[in-house]
């Protein structure tokens, strides 16, 4: 399962609420236990979920007379790890988690990115290999703080100027790696295989593209050719 497949789900039963992570499966699953349901009620509440693809908004479905359920699809990694931590903007922040109820592929999603089902990272769970540096200028890359960053300017062989898609912050990445990160048991599926960088350390320029000396940082990060021997190193 790919995370943008998953499901973020909150449900209220008699009062007590409790939020997981479902397959589009068993969603349906759910909603359609009980004879009551007719294709068009739920030809509706698909075309509902499908809309969140494209909004900030939950659907709301009333199950019973007690019994509330509300769904969205995951939107990305960070999305992902704010409802974990319970910091989503649109949901209470004590609402507790319930393992029990989750998909099972969906519990592997979360391990591929590095989360506990509390949101937070995993200690030795995962292995990190190097892959050949192919940088191009106007690709965007993951990094595995869970960022997207487009690349500006590749400015030597592992210095990049790139800019975060979300925040609209310049940096330029020093060290910069590119790796394919997998669990290290129970590896199963391709989409077990998270393709990202990581870099030494960053230097953070701001906002403003205008303020920023583009030829020093040319002068002072890049280089003019690559050498044969290194272009077979990549």
């Amino acid at each position: 399962m790919k995370l943008k497949d998953m499901l973020l789900i909150t449900h209220n039963h008699k009062g007590t609420e409790g939020k997981y992570l479902l397959s589009i499966r068993d969603y349906l699953s759910i909603l359609s236990v009980g004879s009551e349901r007719t294709e068009p009620e739920l030809g509706y509440w698909i075309e509902e979920l499908l809309n969140t693809k494209d909004n900030q908004l939950w659907t709301e479905i009333y199950l019973a007379a007690n019994k509330t359920i509300c769904a969205r699809f995951c939107e990305s990694e960070q999305e992902l790890r704010q409802f974990l931590l319970g910091q989503h903007r649109m949901l209470d922040k004590g609402i507790p988690f319930l393992q029990e109820h989750c998909s099972k592929a969906c519990l592997e999603v979360l391990t591929a990115y590095d989360m506990d089902t509390a949101g937070h990272p995993l200690v030795g769970k995962l292995h990190y290999e190097v892959q050949r540096d192919t940088f191009r200028q106007g690709e965007v890359l993951h990094n595995f703080n869970g960022s997207d960053y487009a690349v500006l300017q590749v400015l030597d062989r592992d210095h990049l100027l790139l800019m975060a898609l979300e925040s609209g912050q310049f940096v330029i990445a020093v060290g910069t790696r590119a790796y394919a990160r997998y669990p290290k048991e129970s590896f199963s599926s391709e989409d077990s295989v998270i393709q990202g960088i990581s870099w030494e350390h960053g230097i953070y320029l701001g906002n403003n593209l205008s303020a920023i000396d583009l030829e020093r940082i040319q002068q002072e990060y890049g280089q003019d050719e690559i050498s044969e021997e290194e272009e077979i190193e990549r």
